[in-house]
């Protein structure tokens, strides 16, 4: 029981984490690839970092709300038959 339980708040935990990144940054401030400058300093890096960051917890909250929406017509069609 206590397996199952530090497993689900983990997973939680993680979906969190991936939703919050994709909160920090609008769709307009996001670019893919992160471009570097050719003398990048420290910040530079950690900018990088932080963009890449959000456009992974992007597409992950993406790919979770297009998977809830296309689950909601399989339910709803399973259950009418």
């Amino acid at each position: 029981m206590r397996k199952t339980l530090i497993r689900g708040a983990a997973a939680f935990a993680i979906a969190l984490g991936a939703f919050a990144f994709a909160g920090t940054a609008s769709a307009d401030e996001l670019t893919a690839p992160v471009v570097v400058p050719s003398h990048p300093t420290g910040a530079d890096y950690v900018n990088a970092w932080n963009e890449s960051g959000a456009l992974a917890g992007a597409g992950a909250a993406g790919l979770v709300s297009s998977a809830w929406a296309g689950a909601i017509p399989s339910i709803v069609q399973g259950a009418l038959g």
